[in-house]
């Protein structure tokens, strides 16, 4: 696999993972305010997850193809057996 289609599969899967948060996060929305303080914790390191693989994201999207692309273009060129 190239490198830069790791980054996208990367990005794909980091993308999948957040519309599956996103569904939970909408399912809470639905409950009724004390299921909700309940969860307040919960919810709150819900958010920060969110937050942290939309910063990934993000970061894949600007920075893989640039900085990647020396290095992964040498790493695309070694032999694939072996050490």
């Amino acid at each position: 696999m190239k490198t830069l289609e790791y980054c996208t599969h990367v990005e794909n899967e980091l993308a999948g993972w957040r519309d599956k948060l996103g569904s939970i996060d909408h399912r809470i929305e639905g409950l009724s305010c004390g299921a909700k303080e309940k969860m307040l914790g919960n919810i709150e390191e819900l958010h920060m997850l969110m937050a942290e693989v939309d910063d990934r994201i993000m970061a894949l999207k600007t920075s893989c193809p640039t900085e990647w692309r020396p290095v992964g273009e040498e790493i695309d060129e070694r032999p694939t057996g072996g050490c």
